[in-house]
């Protein structure tokens, strides 16, 4: 059993002039075939009071992102027909995805006074909450509507999609296997899913689903895109595999010549090359020529910033958030490059703001407590913002561990070591890693329990072989790091180095060069050269 969905990259300009990229999920393929818009477009101009082929132009219209003209027919098509359910849901989806949460709500609370559906009034409840960024509320509504509709895959998919918006990996996975089980070869639902597994550290399993996705949709951009980026992360970015990579990173940019992430994929494949100039070069264009996306500034701050250039960084990030201020991935940026360029004022003004505007995320707990421990000395309000996240997620093994290093910083070891062992538990077996090894390791060692923290650092060791295949580079940190531990420093300079030639980015690869210069000093004094 399967279902011919396709995920497509659009470009849209919001009211205000600023350019946006989202994903549509459409029921085929879409067409880009402009004699076919044409014809529909006289068509419709001869026959006013047709809405067969109205509603044909307008998913054409849809699909190649000219959207206000979508919304426009759609509009119509209801005037003519007010009945149609569907053509209600793909509008007020539209308007959602185009930042009119407002409009948008007022279209599902259209559809849900006229439906008798009660799966459909759940999912069209969750559908709203979403609007308001009340993802609870959202993942409630929309697992009613699983339970009233199990075989509904777009019931599994919404709540998938809430609990990864939840961040909530676990969760969201369980959702997507529903969807797969309905149909095993849908598309979309296979990218959420490696999603999740990556995020719970399953990368095998995630890979797996990564390469049956590409396998079934090799031009679906979304796939690509994960799969490039999957091959960067090992870098097969040399020789043979070298080359089919950037000839994949170029086939990402025919599909989308006007997406910011296909430029930002392209960026990563120089950079994990060694390539800094030409990395940088790829985003910078991109901005400049497209100086209304916040993605195309957001992606060129993170070329900078791998790249050590961290005021520059810092520059193309606060371009950004001027452009849009609304996405938490880019005051997540901010709130690590404005202080290591040391703009500690408007650091934690941003904290406040991204506490406010996201308070269900655990992670935006562990981030603001980071930020006051690292960079403001304020150890109290830190640890209680950090233990704020497993109180949100207790179940979540990375509120645990994201609290615990904060704990760590803030040098409260023996909390630490709690909070650590309990998001270790929680850790699927094969989710377990060298860095949560390794911060085990050294609060042990600080509280003077160096049985416990050699146990740790030998664990470390071991994950850090087994992360090898999937990223070389970040392995040889984590194992550098567990190596020093143990008092091998022969050993941590070695995988450092290879650490190095692997191209680590900035700022670790910062960290490592002042390590190694450490390292090399005492191995030299103590070999008496």
């Amino acid at each position: 059993m399967s279902r011919n969905t396709a995920t497509h990259l659009v470009q849209f300009a919001q009211p205000s002039g600023v350019e946006m990229n989202a994903y549509l999920v459409l029921d085929r393929p879409p067409t880009r075939q402009d004699q076919k818009r044409k014809a529909l477009s006289q068509y419709v101009q001869k026959h006013p009071t047709g809405w067969k082929k109205r509603l044909e132009l307008a998913d054409l219209l849809l699909s190649l992102g000219s959207w206000e003209r979508a919304e426009k027919q759609y509009c119509q098509v209801l005037k003519q027909q007010p009945h149609l359910e569907r053509v209600w849901l793909k509008l007020g989806k539209l308007l959602q995805l185009m930042g009119r949460e407002a409009e948008a709500i007022g279209v599902y609370k259209h559809i849900l006074n006229s439906t008798e559906n009660a799966a459909t009034q759940h999912h069209l409840m969750g559908a709203i909450a979403s609007c308001r960024q009340l993802l609870q509320t959202a993942v409630r509504a929309f697992e009613s509507a699983a339970v009233l509709e199990p075989d509904n895959a777009s019931h599994w998919l919404a709540l998938g999609v809430a609990h990864l918006n939840r961040e909530v990996p676990k969760e969201a996975l369980r959702a997507f296997d529903r969807v797969l089980h309905i149909y095993p070869d849908d598309i979309v639902a296979l990218n959420y899913s490696y999603d999740a597994l990556v995020a719970l550290g399953q990368m095998r399993a995630a890979v797996q689903r990564l390469d049956r996705a590409l396998e079934l949709a090799p031009k679906d951009f979304r796939t690509l895109k994960r799969a490039i980026e999957n091959r960067c992360s090992q870098r097969l970015v040399w020789a043979e595999e070298g080359t089919q990579t950037r000839q994949m990173a170029r086939s990402l940019l025919k599909l989308a010549p006007n997406a910011a992430d296909a430029y930002k994929v392209l960026a990563h494949y120089h950079l994990i090359r060694g390539e800094w100039t030409k990395g940088i070069t790829v985003t910078q264009r991109f901005a400049e020529q497209h100086p209304h996306n916040p993605c195309g500034w957001y992606n060129y701050a993170w070329s900078l910033w791998y790249a050590g250039y961290s005021s520059a960084a810092t520059e193309a990030i606060l371009q950004a958030y001027r452009l849009y201020p609304q996405d938490l991935a880019i005051y997540r940026a901010l709130c690590e490059m404005l202080p290591a360029s040391g703009k500690l004022a408007e650091a934690r003004s941003l904290v406040e703001k991204m506490l406010a505007g996201f308070p269900d995320r655990w992670s935006v707990w562990v981030t603001a407590g980071r930020v006051l421990v690292e960079r403001f000395r304020e150890v109290e309000r830190g640890c209680s913002f950090a233990r704020r996240a497993p109180q949100l997620q207790p179940r979540l093994a990375d509120a645990w561990l994201g609290c615990g290093r904060v704990l760590a910083l803030a040098g409260r070891h023996l909390e630490a070591v709690e909070a650590l062992e309990q998001g270790w538990i929680l850790l699927p077996k094969e989710g377990r890693t060298p860095s949560a090894a390794v911060w085990l390791a050294e609060s042990y060692r600080v509280l003077g329990k160096d049985g416990a923290s050699r146990s740790w650092y030998a664990e470390a060791c071991q994950l850090a072989e087994k992360l090898r295949s999937f990223n070389p580079a970040t392995a040889d940190y984590w194992l550098g790091r567990a190596l020093e531990g143990l008092g091998d420093e022969r050993g941590a300079l070695a995988v450092y180095r290879n650490a190095l030639s692997q191209q680590l980015l900035y700022p670790t690869r910062g960290e490592v060069e002042e390590v190694l210069k450490r390292l090399e000093t005492k191995v030299q004094k103590g070999s008496g050269c």
